[in-house]
Formats: structure tokens, sequence, C-alpha cells
């Protein structure tokens, strides 16, 4: 029962670290691009070098070939300081990213923006990020 036990959690341990390893594999700082790109087009007037980024999920392997992230962000409005939850499934195969706001305390971003549209793959290359 013990040996049972103890290969069980040793595959959920070498799965966790397959799905952590495969994520960091891609090369890509989820976080960074929150604060640089996601953020700024959401909000062009506020500053990413004051905002403050997490990860609310690390990244890890959704389905073959894309990986998964959600990054919460604090950042400064006008009047007060605002909170932003952004999901990013990134296809490594072909360079693309998709972005989803899942909460902005700030709701301006009702009013739209230019470059990340709701379930829509757009390239890293469109904007500038490599």
């Amino acid at each position: 029962m013990k040996k049972t036990i103890s290969i069980v959690i040793s595959l959920i341990f070498i799965m966790i670290l397959a799905c952590s390893i495969s994520a960091q594999e891609s090369g890509f700082d989820f976080v960074a691009f929150a604060k640089e790109k996601v953020l700024t087009d959401f909000h062009p007037t506020a500053n990413p070098s004051k905002a403050v980024a997490e990860y609310d999920e690390n990244p890890f392997e959704k389905e073959s070939g894309v990986i998964r992230a959600r990054v919460r962000m604090y950042y400064q409005g006008w009047w007060r300081k605002h909170e932003m939850l952004v999901e990013m499934n990134l296809k490594k195969s072909d360079g693309t990213i998709m972005v989803s706001v899942l909460r902005d305390s700030n709701g301006m971003n009702l009013l739209g923006n230019s470059v990340f549209k709701e379930n829509q793959w757009i390239s890293l290359s469109s904007v500038g990020w490599k």
C-alpha cells in the first residue's frame, strides 16, 4: 500500500514538473508582455513601469502546442489604483497569442482596444514582440 502511494505521488510530481518545464521552454515572458503590451493596449495612459504584475496561474501546456498563463496586474489610474486579470494563450508553433481580459476594476476597457480583440489570435511580431 505504501509503495503504491509513493508511486502515485512520484508520477504526479513528474507530470507537474514536465508541464512546468515545457512551459518554461517557450522562453516567453508572460508577465512582461502583459505589462508592456496588454496593459497599454487596454489603458494607453497607464504607466507600465509603475505597474506591478504577477502570475495568477503559472504557465502550463493547456493542449498540444498551446501554453496558457494568467497574469494579475495592479496599476495606477487617474484617481485610484486598479486591478486587471488577463488570460493569455500562446501558440508556440506560429508565434501567435490570444488575450482575454477576465477582470478589470477600471471598466474603461469597455470602450475598446486597438490590438487584442476577444477570441482572436494575434501575431507576436505584429505587436513588436519577439
